[in-house]
């Protein structure tokens, strides 16, 4: 990705985005911009990262575990992808009556939701809720549909696109591997509960004297007073 971005330069676009605006700028794919419109409140950091903790809560509900994994891809998909922005400045594609504007690489759309939809495939495979074939939808027609269209309309080279494909699969890639197996804050506190109460009940019943032990204790009294005390096996 850092070597894609250093390759970059706004007076002269590689020769794969300069043939892929030339297509985006065509009717048919116009008007398939139009209908994959949907998609771009989809993109936006707070719909996204909203996703993203409503997924967590649900596993948390269903005492599921990799919530953390899921909520952390969102907000680094947006965070790490701004502060990318910061070091990298790059036009995007220009358009008649729309203000220019230099934060074209990586996108960040792609990014949010290529990060967002690999942890969560993951994450919800590793749990068993969805079967392979579903996870790998998610994982891959998600990102591709969400930088197709980013291209289409206009916004973004296509290499802004690639850009952020490679940022938000290294995004998921980390936090499956740092967080999947992981529960978040509220879980824990529910399991330290479950775990200190089958510990006071163990104790409990440790503490429970057994029969022998109360035969024992009878007749140990009952000695006193001239009683024998039988065997007890």
């Amino acid at each position: 990705m850092m070597m894609i971005a250093r390759s970059l330069r706004d007076s002269d676009p590689p020769l794969i985005d300069r043939r892929a605006r030339r297509i985006a700028r065509s009717r048919p794919m116009r008007v398939a911009a139009r209908i994959l419109w949907p998609l771009f409140p989809l993109g936006l950091p707070a719909v996204y990262i909203g996703i993203a903790h409503a997924t967590a809560r649900a596993l948390h509900r269903r005492g599921q575990r990799g919530g953390p994994a899921i909520v952390t891809s969102a907000w680094l998909g947006w965070l790490v992808h701004r502060a990318l922005k910061l070091v990298y400045t790059r036009e995007r594609p220009r358009r008649r009556g729309v203000k220019r504007r230099t934060d074209s690489y990586p996108s960040g759309h792609t990014t949010g939701a290529t990060a967002l939809a690999i942890t969560m495939a993951y994450v919800l495979r590793r749990r068993r809720l969805i079967s392979l074939p579903r996870a790998v939808a998610i994982a891959s027609i998600a990102p591709a549909t969400m930088g197709v269209y980013r291209v289409i309309d206009d916004e973004h080279w296509v290499t802004d696109v690639v850009g952020g494909w490679l940022l938000g699969g290294a995004i998921g890639v980390t936090c499956n591997a740092a967080l999947a197996d992981s529960v978040g804050g509220a879980a824990r506190r529910v399991k330290a509960l479950e775990a200190s109460s089958r510990g006071r009940h163990h104790r409990g019943r440790q503490a429970r004297p057994t029969f022998a032990a109360e035969v024992d204790r009878a007749y140990s009294l009952g000695g006193r007073v001239g009683t024998a005390r039988p065997s007890v096996r």
